[in-house]
């Protein structure tokens, strides 16, 4: 494998950190003082809302956008038409588009997640620009653990849309190690992050060694965050007024816009322009949060609220909050003991646990943490601005001297593989392996004479490629005829520092090779990463029951073949067709326990001494 470039020599442009993040996106720098400098708006605020609209043909970024504002558009990098149906946003799209996803921005503008992400990043280029004069033209930028192939390569087309070039995507919980400086004071072992955002919940294990961060392990939940705890809060005030109305259940009562009109403490969080995760239930949610922040510092307060149109007063209590989202904060905590023991760790072999996400800043998250690892969770850093800060420390480590230099290597959140006969997965590169990585595999062809090869390429934790991701599927032509068993083809997985897969299948008699980039319209949803994981735990003994009837039925065939090319003998064909009537079936005792199997290879051996 070729060595990999580590800095930019001899560069002279400066090298920015940007968080493009589901909600707010901020950028960064190391200025000459060596500290992280997060550029502002005008206003003086850090935060970029990560969200875009167009009033008269206007395009509008971050504040001030109107009620329809397209927000949340980074869970759509890298989806297809597909993967939105199963995302469930109410986006309204092309339907005219059959592949590509393009949002409606107002009556006449149709634009891709791509593109609104380009916006996005724009908006962060022009604060530098005003603010120093400098333009931006090189970045670092931070993606979830989780972004799959495809959503990567949209963000680097998102950025270089935007005019940027991007040195590195560095996975969002590993950069946020570095915003701790742990690598500067040579605190070399293990580091859980543990990662609450608006939507996602991540966790990675990393491991720190002589300034090279290594990820052993990630893990998390694609579908709960701060936002799924605001909703608790919705229906804990909702419930409270269904109560004293003497209101069923059934009954959805009607939250009017701006209701929240008493506590002097929350008048001063509330903020007009914040943007939330979603366009629907839009006051709901930034209410909900007012709450919810209120309640971290507080252990009781009393609000006043519109609902169908009249004042409704009522006390919520910290306990009752915790009590709603106890279920939420326990899964996460049972996602990070699972990913410390994939790697076969225990707690005791954490040293320190990074918070990141401005969800964790919750009582219970914390306290939570602290009953599981004692004293050693860290929260000095904002967890809002953990990761910007660590894609900022990147930055300046790709293009500062040597000896300053930190690395960070990222692991394969899922096992790349390809599909083999009887359409079992053959994992060329297992998940949790260290990136860069590539790995070499070979294989044969199975008939006599076969002129090409089916190459299917997948992603996931099965063992039969029906229960996996399909990435891509291309042909290697020009094999020579040869018996079966006797081609030798080279399957070459190669996975670079973004997690970018490049295939290569080569025939190493003849040297012809084809090589394909996956590509991004068979992206892996967020939700789906998830899920596979899960699956192939709770269906091992089911999958490898599915491998071994597909394997004894290949093998099966395999001799049949051969016992049916060296004899014409009539009490092996009689055997044969009782082998034959057995693989048509899926009883693998039947299968393995048949004469063609159990006494076939002796009368083959016979038969071929016979022909010498």
């Amino acid at each position: 494998m070729r060595p990999i470039q580590i800095s930019e020599p001899n560069s002279n442009e400066t090298v920015f950190g940007i968080d493009l993040g589901t909600t707010n996106s901020l950028i960064a720098i190391v200025n000459k003082a060596g500290d992280v400098e997060i550029f502002k708006d005008e206003q003086g605020r850090e935060l970029l809302p990560s969200a875009l609209s167009y009033e008269n043909n206007v395009l509008k970024i971050g504040y001030g956008v109107d009620q329809n504002a397209i927000c949340s558009i980074k869970r759509l990098m890298g989806k297809s038409i597909k993967d939105l149906n199963k995302e469930g946003l109410n986006f309204e799209i092309d339907h005219e588009s059959e592949k590509v996803i393009r949002v409606k921005c107002s009556e006449e503008k149709y634009l891709t997640p791509v593109e609104i992400s380009a916006e996005i990043l724009k908006a962060l280029c022009e604060r530098v620009k005003k603010s120093t004069g400098i333009k931006v033209k090189k970045a670092v930028i931070t993606v979830p653990a989780y972004f799959d192939d495809s959503a990567r390569n949209a963000t680097k087309y998102a950025a270089k849309l935007a005019g940027i070039e991007v040195l590195r995507l560095v996975n969002e919980p590993t950069a946020a190690a570095l915003s701790y400086s742990i690598e500067k004071n040579n605190n070399s072992g293990i580091y859980a992050v543990y990662d609450l955002g608006g939507g996602t919940f991540d966790i990675s294990i990393l491991k720190l060694h002589q300034g090279v961060f290594q990820v052993l392990a990630v893990g998390g939940d694609t579908k709960l965050g701060g936002d799924d705890f605001d909703h608790l809060l919705s229906s804990i005030v909702l419930d409270k007024y269904r109560e004293k109305a003497g209101l069923s259940e059934s009954v959805i009562p009607v939250w009017d816009p701006e209701s929240l009109i008493t506590n002097e403490h929350t008048r001063k969080l509330y903020n007009k322009n914040w943007i939330p995760v979603s366009s629907t239930g839009m006051t709901t949610l930034i209410e909900s949060r007012i709450v919810k922040e209120y309640l971290s510092e507080n252990t009781v307060g009393t609000f006043e609220f519109n609902i169908n149109g009249k004042p409704f007063k009522c006390e919520i209590t910290r306990e009752e909050f915790e009590q709603a989202i106890s279920p939420l904060v326990n899964r996460t905590i049972n996602i990070v003991t699972r990913t410390i023991s994939d790697v076969d760790l225990k707690i005791d072999d954490i040293k320190g646990v990074i918070l990141v996400g401005g969800a964790t800043r919750t009582p219970l998250v914390q306290n939570s943490l602290v009953k599981l690892f004692g004293n050693k969770v860290l929260n000095d850093v904002d967890p809002d601005k953990a990761v910007v800060m660590g894609a900022a420390l990147q930055a300046h480590y790709l293009t500062c001297n040597p000896k300053d230099r930190n690395i960070l290597l990222d692991v394969l959140p899922l096992s790349l593989g390809i599909e083999t006969m009887g359409g079992i997965v053959e994992k060329i590169i297992p998940r949790n392996t260290p990136l860069p990585v590539s790995e070499i595999k070979e294989f044969t062809t199975y008939v006599d004479g076969q002129p090409a090869m089916k190459i299917h390429v997948c992603q996931g934790e099965r063992e039969m490629i029906e229960d996996n991701k399909s990435l891509a599927q291309f042909e290697l032509k020009g094999i020579p005829p040869l018996p079966a068993g006797s081609a030798r083809v080279e399957i070459e997985f190669t996975v670079n520092v973004d997690g970018i897969l490049t295939v290569t299948a080569r025939e190493k008699a003849t040297g012809i090779e084809q090589t394909v980039e996956v590509n991004s319209n068979f992206g892996l949803s967020e939700a789906d990463v998830q899920n596979m994981v899960n699956q192939s735990i709770n269906s091992f003994d089911e999958d490898m029951k599915a491998r071994s009837l597909a394997e004894a039925k290949i093998n099966g065939n395999k001799l049949i073949h051969l016992v049916e090319n060296v004899s014409t003998d009539q009490k092996l064909k009689n055997l044969l067709q009782n082998a034959k009537n057995a693989l048509q079936g899926n009883d693998l005792n039947e299968i393995n326990n048949v004469s063609v199997q159990r006494s076939g290879r002796k009368l083959l051996r016979d038969k071929q001494k016979d022909l010498k």
